[in-house]
């Protein structure tokens, strides 16, 4: 009985952590996906040699974008566009620092850029 109650105990938390993160690897790069408790995709982007590397993105519980934005080797570089609060703000990232900051009044203007 104990064993029984051990071995789906570790079947249960095997389970409960499949559904949050998924790694899938390609190459030399790992493919992340992270889900938030409602199943819905919270984070998804590649890891190159243990760091985020490429183009990320996040989502909040009903799936509506909270970020957008690019990794080298680890750090934050280029465009990122974050919806706070109904607006969106562009922060632009030089090796992680950030250079200079743009907020959008329209969602319109946003939508060519998603798409980089």
């Amino acid at each position: 009985m104990k064993t029984l109650f051990i071995t789906l105990s570790l079947l249960t938390s095997t389970l409960i952590f499949a559904q949050k993160k998924e790694v899938v690897k390609s190459d030399n790069a790992l493919k992340i996906t992270t889900f938030h408790q409602n199943g819905t995709v919270e984070q998804q982007g590649h890891q190159l040699a243990g760091k985020n590397h490429g183009v990320w993105r996040s989502f909040d519980a009903e799936g509506n974008a909270v970020a957008l934005g690019e990794y080298a080797q680890g750090k934050k570089v280029g465009k990122w566009l974050f919806w706070i609060d109904g607006q969106i703000v562009e922060v632009n990232y030089r090796e992680n620092r950030i250079q200079n900051v743009s907020y959008w009044e329209s969602q319109a203007q946003a939508t060519a850029v998603t798409n980089f």
